[in-house]
């Protein structure tokens, strides 16, 4: 995949967690359990049980220090 910033070529891997992974839209003290309001997104995989553990393909690039994930894919 070429890095939408830069054009260089990505490599792909994943993000790992021990909890679940998710994207909030507020800062929270254990982001991992995305309790309280605000946009929540789940970035792992499974059924969303923050005490399961998570991962997702993510692509890196290393010249402009991006990651790219992809989100809602089984």
């Amino acid at each position: 995949m070429k890095c939408p910033y830069c054009g260089k070529e990505m490599t792909l891997g994943y993000i790992q967690n021990r909890d679940d992974l998710f994207w909030t839209s507020q800062k929270r003290v254990v982001a991992s359990v995305p309790l309280g309001g605000g946009e929540k997104v789940h970035l792992g995989c499974g059924d969303g049980n923050p005490f399961v553990g998570g991962e997702t393909e993510a692509w890196r690039c290393r010249v402009c220090k991006k990651i790219i994930i992809d989100y809602g894919k089984d």
